[in-house]
């Protein structure tokens, strides 16, 4: 992650809690609370300790993610600051926000940073990005049919609601997430109280090249995740390994 005055700093081994679900305004005074118990875990280890808000879930049945309404975000980015303030800053803080496709959309998290400044300081120190691309269906045949052949398909996905609607994740996502992750580091880098925000690189990567390319458009850190899911913690060395990467 970088510091506030730009320079890079080694973290070492750290915690990250996720803060997942948050899908409406009210649920900023939950943020307030989770930072709190958050706070009490950071006095009791040795490492540092990372919260991850997530305002970008598409799964959430009528609650868009806040991640895209500036307002809403606003008012996050505000219940972190107050956080801060109230029960110390030691919990470096983040959000994940949804794969824009939209140019605009930046301009959204631009405007609530810029709003949530207190004396020339931004509430978070990290970016995650990016989450899933909602609405996706993937199908595959159904064998089971009496004439045996694969006329009709069924979603891959089991979901509660039988139609297997759910998030896109993995290869697919990559270009996505790599233009997300750029625009967004020229997004912080255009503005100077927002320069010392990292941003966490997440979306399709599963081998060294994919890690290098997130490096190579501002990601600090890289996560894994369906290739985790697939290849197991082999990954991490894999990726090292090929690619001499510094994880």
């Amino acid at each position: 992650m970088r510091s506030r005055d730009g320079e890079s700093e080694h973290t070492g081994l750290l915690a990250v809690a996720s803060i997942r679900d948050v899908a409406e305004c009210r649920d900023s005074g939950e943020v307030r609370e989770c930072y709190r118990l958050v706070s009490l875990l950071r006095e009791k280890v040795v490492m540092h300790v990372y919260m991850e808000i997530n305002l970008s879930c598409p799964d959430i049945s009528g609650k868009p993610p806040p991640a895209y309404d500036q307002p809403c975000l606003l008012e996050y980015l505000v219940a972190v600051r107050e956080a801060k303030r109230d029960y110390g800053g030691d919990v470096k803080v983040g959000i994940k926000t949804p794969p824009y496709s939209n140019p605009r959309d930046f301009g959204v998290v631009r405007g609530a940073l810029m709003q949530s400044l207190e004396n020339g300081v931004a509430p978070i120190e990290f970016i995650t990005a990016t989450n899933t691309l909602g609405t996706s269906l993937l199908l595959q045949p159904d064998l089971n049919s009496e004439s045996g052949k694969s006329k009709e398909w069924t979603p891959t996905l089991s979901s509660a609601d039988t139609e297997g609607i759910g998030g896109l994740a993995g290869s697919p996502l990559h270009p996505l997430a790599l233009g997300n992750v750029r625009m967004l580091r020229r997004m912080l880098d255009s503005e100077e109280a927002l320069r010392g925000i990292g941003i966490i690189g997440i979306g399709g990567v599963s081998d060294a090249a994919g890690f290098n390319r997130m490096r190579s458009v501002g990601a600090e850190v890289v996560g894994v995740g369906t290739a985790l899911g697939r290849k197991g913690v082999g990954i991490f060395q894999e990726i090292s390994f090929d690619g001499k990467a510094k994880l």
